[in-house]
């Protein structure tokens, strides 16, 4: 548990967005195609580990010799595992899961991939709910063709994890690539296309990549219990396939689902895009137990094209409930929903959110963000435009606006007025967004890239907005310094 406790220090440093990335090889020896991770512009909480001596060597220079029993060996021995498979990329085929008993690092320097030639999970870290170890580290593989028996509408979370279930124990990926892989496909608590971590150990990710991953719940990652963090890390095209939520059979969380009481979600410099849910939350579903610790901290990242059912389904984007919400530096933008297209902030949270964008976002109700009971909380410095329907959809004076921009949603602005924090500007009139809001246009400009790790919406040169603010924070969306009198919204008009 204590590695945990630097990573929200470091979150400040981060940053990533997928609209700006190429594409291009993903280092693994894996699809081409994949999106690559975002920029390394975090400070990872973790390094990789040095592999230079390892305990041993898998293969003796050729492809034929890195086998799956081979592995298996290497991987009973723990320590650390390297290969020696030639010069060329290789795939090392299991037939059945293998145990992970000590503390164990599996490093395939690029050049190595593992499938469960979809017919048996990879690797399962076999320890128990309450122990933290062992800890696995796997740096520089690809992962595919990961599968875990697809036993309809189970209650069993030991059905989630095709390629990796973390039984216990702990996790840290480290430039990895998780494609194509399955657990079970319906079930209210199975989770984890790729990774299933369950218990009070942490999973910390960094700069990887997954793509086309699947299961019930958590189309790429699902835990339970385990304090999480992802780092500079691309989520894309993964999908939770079950439906009617929890209870029901699954369907929430389409890249990233979450349970647990007393535990911390870190996002830093991620990019969740094209993931979908049959329920709720098409890129990450969190319902939290109001406990302390119990908070989602996300930073500079993106949230875009991504959906719930649309007939039925919540939170396009974001599901967060019950829990302390600070997100920083974001952008949230073209997600889909029943209602809440881009963020459902759910009962009794404290929603904190500063120089963040919400944009573009689509549903019948709450297109931008919907505010469920007893929601409170500060929106600094925040553009909610150009969603359609309702740029902020319920809530009440629990939750403050401040500097913040409500312009070009359709239907209303704002359904429910909010706490005046202070300067406020919202276009046109439609729904009073605070006691004090001018209803003026602040000549916003489409997602765009303006510099910095994510896409923002930059006010017209002769835009009302400019030097509106007060006390706004030091830097906006991009990083870049904010004026005396600074602008309104996530972006410091030039």
């Amino acid at each position: 548990m204590g590695r945990l406790c630097a990573i929200v220090a470091l979150v400040a440093a981060c940053g990533g967005s997928s609209a700006k990335h190429g594409g291009g090889d993903d280092g693994s020896g894996g699809d081409a195609g994949l999106p690559p991770p975002p920029p390394a512009t975090c400070t990872p909480p973790i390094a990789a580990v040095d592999t230079s001596h390892p305990t041993t060597v898998v293969g003796t220079g050729t492809a034929d010799s890195c086998s799956g029993s081979a592995l298996a060996q290497a991987i009973a021995a723990g320590g650390i595992v390297t290969f020696d498979c030639g010069s060329a990329p290789v795939t090392i085929t299991v037939t059945a899961a293998i145990d992970v008993t000590a503390d164990t690092t599996i490093d395939g320097g690029g050049m190595v991939t593992l499938s469960g030639g979809g017919t048996t999970r990879i690797l399962h870290i076999a320890s128990a709910w309450n122990v933290a170890t062992p800890l696995l580290t796997v740096q520089h593989l690809t992962f595919t063709g990961g599968y875990e028996t697809d036993v309809a509408n189970t209650t069993s979370t030991a059905h989630g994890g095709g390629a990796i279930f973390e039984d216990g124990g702990s996790l840290d990926v480290i430039d990895c690539t998780f494609t194509d892989n399955q657990c079970a496909e319906s079930g209210q608590d199975v989770s984890g296309g790729a990774i299933n971590g369950q218990g009070i150990g942490t999973l910390i990710i960094v700069g990887s990549t997954f793509a086309r991953d699947h299961g019930s719940n958590g189309g790429a990652v699902g835990t339970q219990d385990e304090n999480v963090t992802v780092v500079d890390s691309t989520f894309d095209d993964n999908q939770a396939t079950g439906s009617g939520g929890n209870p029901g059979n699954g369907g929430d969380g389409g890249a990233l689902s979450y349970d647990g009481a007393d535990i911390g979600l870190t996002l830093c410099g991620d990019s969740f895009t094209n993931n979908t849910a049959g329920a709720q939350g098409g890129a990450v579903f969190r319902v939290a137990y109001g406990k302390p610790n119990d908070k989602a901290t996300i930073d500079r990242s993106t949230f875009d094209h991504n959906t719930s059912n649309t007939t039925s389904g919540l939170a396009g984007g974001l599901y967060l409930e019950n829990m302390e919400i600070d997100m920083t530096g974001t952008t949230i933008s073209h997600n889909a929903a029943f209602y809440g297209g881009g963020i459902w902030i759910g009962q009794s949270a404290i929603a904190n959110l500063t120089n963040v964008t919400i944009a573009d976002n689509t549903a019948t109700m709450g297109a931008g963000v919907w505010f469920a009971s007893a929601v409170t909380g500060t929106f600094r410095n925040c553009t909610i435009a150009g969603n359609d329907k309702d740029g902020l959809f319920g809530g009440d004076t629990g939750v403050m606006l401040a500097n913040t921009l409500v312009a070009n949603n359709t239907h209303y602005e704002c359904t429910a007025m909010h706490g005046d924090g202070m300067a406020t500007m919202q276009y046109p009139s439609m729904g009073t967004c605070t006691g004090t809001a001018s209803v003026m246009d602040p000549m916003l400009a489409d997602l765009a890239d303006n510099g910095g790790p994510t896409l923002t919406m930059m006010p017209g040169p002769q835009s009302p907005a400019i030097g509106a603010g007060q006390n706004c924070p030091a830097i906006d969306q991009r990083g870049m310094p904010r004026a005396a009198a600074c602008t309104l919204g996530a972006v410091e008009a030039p």
